[in-house]
């Protein structure tokens, strides 16, 4: 047992008959976590189940099960379960046969710190072996301060012949939960986060009873949930991210996979504990098969993993500071979130010189830092943008002195000038989709999906030159930003191996971009929001949260990925048109506080009261930049389940780590309350003072009761920001 900061990790172990060795060798280990402070409240399990029939039937065993602390699976593995399989790949004979080598502790000097002020990371490494010649190491890693852990999982062939691998883990975690004796029958919920194209990030709850996950009346069989995303996009349906809840001990147990590519989550349940566990897409799930020469390795994603006695809010607070390393290059060193501007909803893919320049000079003096020329800017007029990239030839009719001329004139005008690339697909009008053999192909014939098909990014000769030419354009036109974007998904037909490879080789592709090019601020946009991912996040400065640019559900969606994405790396569009009404203008801008705001639209054709409005905005935005970059957030109010056609209102409260600022953002949908209330955090801070306010004439008043924040009359489809102080 081991004591990380709050959370306390065990391993248990069963020693079946046989197993010899100091240490427990030989025995099959799980790993369970719970919060340390509540050590004093774990149940001890029940051994044997009390119904008569159970105690008629000839199994009856112990009621609770060990969940093997990594779970593998060799190509024609036997399946010793009768109804495991198909439904997971856990219960094979080769994850059965996994036993304790050896477990080694120890503690290494932090690589982010200096030597004068370097804490220990603990390191917990456990070997597991099945005795034909395959090594599991387990490493568990703890950085001192973080909330959580970090847990990496790979498999080694020891043998003398290959194998072929169809599953292996990165992470097991049973137990769930420690603080009941029986099955914890109507107290388990399980939180998962859903996706798609301009509907990303809803939450889904439902208790473990409604998933089907009760378990047997004996102790015969598993009952299995498995979801996730088998193709190149890895927020594609589910987002890589799953969370337990005891609601009657008040615990949280949570997991975030750094996927990248292929991937999936499982619940399963064999007896009384409920157990989750996750990795790279299988055989089963994804098409995913390596095979392993003697003496090599694979290791699978990482995956963060934490439980808090607290609720979900805290919960998702813990697992999104794992990303609070990620790259801040250029300005981002200096000038906590500058504010964006994208052309892309101004001019629909048609960017000309002119048109930016127009912009741009609306935009001087606004707070706007980085101004982004999106797609668009390689294609003729009359052509559309989605299938003629993929040359990387700069329009001459909409450039006509030169793309790098449009680039100096916005830095003469004081901004950082962006630029869209979609660097792994080409359109089919480019004279580079004509080289089929560069790209990938199913059964010898080249995946083609909207229009596009996929460079095989994994050849050094197709991603070399590619390189070249980003970095010389960029270079030449001085960009500092740079949208990297992904508009199309590609299954894994029959080969999940080569997916994961290209999934890696995409990756690959943007850190060695970012080494030569080392204050390049990158975007991560697939499409929005299909690949909010840890291991893209880990990449890039920000991510495209979403392709909602005047959608009225944009508020829930940008509410809704401060679970899963650090507000400071959510990208959130406020595009502004002259035909809104105040109300309207004031819930997009509004909407832009929930992460990083990117404004976009007609500015320049706003009128100077609707201007006025959009600079105090900015304004605002700058001030609470500090408390969006870092800080915690609670989410409240009455918001339905649906997400198109919502009603009800929802808040979201981003607090300073000292509880002495305070940031509301509020919104209201279809029927809401006749007045909204949001209670502050109270404690020895002292009474709140509403420092400054975003609310359009008409929309009703806000008002500090004192610690409940009040917006009266709110109408429909409005927002409001609120910056308060004690």
């Amino acid at each position: 047992m081991f004591e990380l900061g709050d959370l306390t990790v065990r391993y248990p172990r069963h020693d079946t008959a046989g197993d010899s060795g100091a240490g427990g060798a030989g025995a099959m280990l799980g790993l369970e976590i719970f919060p340390t402070a509540l050590a004093d409240r774990l149940a001890p399990p029940r051994d044997r189940l009390p119904e008569d029939a159970a105690r008629h039937h000839p199994d009856t065993g112990p009621a609770r099960h060990i969940e093997p602390l990594a779970a593998v699976a060799r190509a024609g593995d036997p399946v010793p379960e009768p109804f495991a399989g198909v439904r997971t790949l856990r219960r094979t004979a080769t994850t059965a046969a996994l036993r304790l080598r050896a477990q080694r502790h120890a503690e290494a000097v932090a690589e982010s710190v200096t030597e004068t002020a370097a804490p220990a990371v603990t390191e917990i490494v456990t070997e597991l072996s099945d005795g034909q010649g395959l090594l599991v190491a387990h490493r568990l890693t703890h950085r001192p301060g973080d909330p959580f852990v970090r847990i990496r999982t790979s498999a080694t062939n020891e043998g003398d012949r290959p194998f072929a691998l169809d599953l292996i883990s990165s992470f097991t975690l049973g137990g769930i939960t420690p603080f009941a004796a029986d099955d914890a029958p109507g107290r388990l919920v399980v939180h998962r986060v859903r996706s798609a194209w301009s509907a990303e990030a809803r939450l889904v709850s439902a208790t473990a009873e409604e998933l089907h996950l009760e378990r047997p009346w004996v102790n015969i069989g598993t009952v299995a949930e498995r979801f996730g995303a088998p193709g190149s996009m890895p927020a594609a349906g589910w987002m890589p991210w799953l969370a337990v809840e005891d609601t009657e001990a008040g615990v949280v147990w949570g997991v975030q996979l750094a996927a990248g590519g292929p991937w999936q989550l499982e619940l399963l349940r064999s007896r009384d504990g409920l157990a989750i566990g996750g990795g790279p897409a299988d055989h089963d799930f994804g098409h995913w098969r390596r095979i392993l020469s003697p003496g090599e390795s694979y290791e699978a994603p990482e995956a963060v993993v934490t439980a808090v006695h607290g609720d979900l809010d805290a919960l998702c607070a813990r697992l999104t500071r794992a990303g609070a390393d990620h790259p801040r290059p250029g300005p981002e060193r200096t000038s906590p979130l500058p504010v964006m501007f994208n052309e892309y909803a101004t001019t629909w893919g048609n960017p000309t010189h002119d048109r930016i320049l127009a912009l741009a000079d609306r935009l001087q003096g606004s707070g706007v830092r980085y101004f982004v020329i999106d797609c668009g800017w390689f294609s003729e007029p009359g052509e559309d943008w989605g299938r003629s990239h993929g040359d990387w030839t700069p329009s001459v009719e909409r450039f006509p002195h030169g793309l790098a001329e449009t680039a100096r004139q916005l830095r003469d005008r004081g901004f950082v000038p962006g630029l869209w690339w979609e660097p792994e697909t080409t359109g089919e009008l480019s004279r580079a989709y004509g080289d089929a053999s560069r790209h990938i192909a199913y059964d010898g014939v080249p995946v083609h999906v909207s229009a596009r098909r996929f460079l095989d990014l994994r050849r050094p000769e197709v991603a070399a030159p590619l390189l070249d030419r980003m970095t010389a354009l960029l270079s030449e036109g001085g960009f500092g930003y740079l949208k990297i974007d992904y508009n199309a998904h590609l299954g894994p037909g029959d080969d999940g191996e080569g997916l994961r490879e290209l999934t890696a080789a995409s990756r690959d592709f943007i850190a060695r971009l970012s080494a030569r090019l080392p204050d390049l601020v990158i975007e991560n946009c697939a499409g929005g929001g299909h690949r909010i991912d840890p291991a893209y996040a880990a990449l890039t400065t920000v991510s495209s949260g979403s392709d909602a640019f005047e959608a009225r559900e944009a508020p829930a969606i940008a509410a809704g990925l401060q679970r899963v994405l650090l507000p400071r790396q959510s990208l959130v569009w406020a595009t502004v048109r002259a035909d809104d009404s105040d109300a309207a203008l004031v819930s997009k801008l509004a909407a832009g506080f929930l992460g990083r705001i990117c404004l976009s639209g007609d500015p320049d054709r706003l009128d100077e009261r609707q201007w006025g409005l959009v600079r105090g905005a900015l304004d605002l935005y700058g001030r609470a930049a500090p408390l969006i970059d870092d800080g915690t957030t609670r989410q409240g109010g009455t918001r339905g389940a649906a997400l198109r056609n919502t009603d009800g209102w929802q808040s979201v409260v981003r607090l300073s780590h000292d509880g002495r600022r305070a940031l509301v953002v509020l919104h209201t949908f279809a029927d809401p309350d006749e007045s909204l209330s949001v209670r502050l955090p109270d404690g020895d801070g002292g009474s709140w003072t509403l420092d400054a306010s975003l609310l359009a004439d008409g929309t009703g008043a806000l008002s500090l009761a004192g610690d409940r924040l009040r917006w009266q009359r709110p109408p429909a489809w409005s927002g409001a920001v609120a910056l308060l102080s004690r």
